[in-house]
């Protein structure tokens, strides 16, 4: 357990209540009273029997096969992290305790990724580098005492306006997204678009609805034209990336360029063959569907099931067909 003196009589107090409630699954290493700060910071509008809801669903995932824990002690070598690129460049230098991370958003090919692995297997690579800010963040916190954040840098350089990037934006990465903004809560400190493409008004008015309130109030727009000196005011020189050098500027961070993913890993359930009298569902992004099957001791269920995006589904077993309580 981690105890700070640049956390209020009154915070404490909410930390201590909130800590009592999910001890039972807290572990030793999450422990600290600024991950449990963040998850009030993050939900002012709830109780703390509320709040504590919330975390305890993180802390089950965490304590999951994913072993969350020790997920920054394991080497970065998912298929999907040589195209997806790791971005922790250093310390700000200019805003108190935050942490510097570029994300070539531009580069980065979400597409080819969902078009070559799971959504299930685009969170174990993600959730590795949300780990690892995680852990840079309680590092910095233990040795100063003091709150730390992440400045998230979304590079768009080379970013196209297409059909392909608005799917991505309402669906995959709209889910990608809220599971951040669900388990990683507080965690950024701002979101800062550089390279910002001339379409970028009519992208921000589709993404500007899909975030989380509070996320949207943390993204700070610069100009199209002066952008890398205006970067100066919320990050020294020394944690820039040298992919922004040009004529004028001269930033010394290295970070890797992503790579495009191969045609040939593309999945694709062309030409495959479907039984007869299927059924066709339409479930739309962030949304569900459900099926009620009255059922016998004995009776046995079988399906088969293709899909055009990726999805999750599950099995619940009711006494009455109109419960719906899925809460942890």
């Amino acid at each position: 357990m981690t105890i700070s003196t640049e956390i209020s009589p009154e915070d404490r107090e909410k930390i201590a209540e909130l800590r009592k409630l999910v001890r039972d699954d807290l572990t030793e290493y999450y422990d600290t009273d600024f991950n449990l700060l963040r998850w009030l910071q993050g939900h002012t509008h709830l109780d703390v029997p509320h709040i504590a809801r919330k975390l305890r669903h993180h802390l089950k995932a965490r304590k999951s096969t994913w072993d969350l824990d020790n997920m920054h002690k394991k080497t970065r070598t998912h298929p999907i992290h040589n195209h997806w690129r790791y971005g922790i460049t250093g310390h700000s230098g200019v805003l108190e305790n935050v942490i510097v991370n570029i994300e070539q958003c531009g580069r980065t090919d979400y597409s080819g990724m969902m078009e070559c692995f799971s959504i299930s297997e685009v969170m174990k690579a993600r959730v590795y580098d949300l780990e690892e800010m995680l852990a840079q963040c309680m590092e910095l916190e233990k040795a100063t005492g003091k709150q730390a954040w992440i400045l998230y840098v979304m590079d768009v350089t080379g970013l196209e306006y297409n059909k392909k990037l608005y799917d991505l934006i309402t669906g995959s990465m709209k889910s990608l997204a809220e599971f951040m903004a669900e388990h990683y809560v507080e965690l950024i400190k701002f979101f800062v678009p550089v390279s910002i493409p001339s379409f970028a008004v009519a992208l921000w008015t589709v993404v500007r609805p899909l975030l989380p309130e509070r996320t949207k109030h943390k993204v700070q727009i610069l100009s199209s034209s002066n952008w890398k000196d205006e970067m100066l005011r919320f990050s020294k020189a020394d944690a820039l990336p040298s992919i922004w050098n040009d004529e004028i500027h001269s930033f010394p961070a290295h970070v890797d360029r992503p790579q495009p993913f191969p045609k040939d890993w593309y999945h694709s359930n062309k030409g495959i063959e479907v039984p007869e009298d299927v059924k066709e569902i339409d479930v739309h992004a962030g949304k569900y569907h459900s099926i009620t099957l009255h059922l016998n001791q004995g009776d046995v269920i079988s399906w088969w099931i293709s899909g055009s995006r990726n999805f999750g589904f599950g099995i619940y077993l009711a006494t009455d067909e109109d419960d719906n309580d899925y809460a942890v």
